[in-house]
């Protein structure tokens, strides 16, 4: 799916949108001007919500989808979690347990979400930044603003994202 919305716009169209939240397959938001290389790769996960197995799979698929891709391209792969504050501090050990990373590839910062992954997607020079985005029901269901709309306005990069 091509980005070529402007700053001052709506990042997508409710149908796009729709896409996103309910595809059955990953989604790759191509943006204008990068190169199409992957050399290295970010994936963006929330351990702070493991007594949600909605959160638990996500991360799994997040994580999967990675290191596939990584693989794939024989590129550089990082995780990162952000959290906002000490009370939400994400299990670091189940990050590295389920990535099977070495250390130093595994990253936990605090801060808001979308400024966090935005920040280190252009501190490592992440060619792609791989995300998850629930689906919402309801009256829910028409609402924007949740940390991957924020997250996918801050970042640059081609983002993959699956729910």
């Amino acid at each position: 799916m091509p980005d070529y919305q402007d700053a001052k716009s709506s990042l997508f169209s409710g149908n796009q949108w729709s896409l996103l939240r309910n595809a059955v397959a990953p989604v790759t938001i191509v943006r204008p001007g990068n190169t199409g290389e992957r050399k290295k790769i970010l994936a963006a996960v929330n351990f702070q919500r493991l007594e949600d197995p909605a959160y638990s799979e996500l991360n799994k698929k997040v994580l999967q989808g990675g290191m596939n891709i990584a693989k794939h391209y024989d590129a550089e792969f990082h995780v990162i979690n952000a959290y906002k504050d000490s009370e939400h501090f994400p299990n670091r050990e189940k990050i590295l347990k389920d990535s099977d990373l070495p250390t130093q590839n595994v990253h936990v910062r605090e801060g808001d979400p979308a400024d966090v992954i935005a920040g280190f997607a252009k501190e490592i020079g992440a060619d792609t930044v791989v995300i998850g985005t629930r689906s919402r029901q309801g009256a829910s269901a028409l609402l924007k603003g949740n940390t991957s709309e924020r997250v996918l306005r801050k970042l640059t990069q081609d983002v993959i994202s699956y729910n």
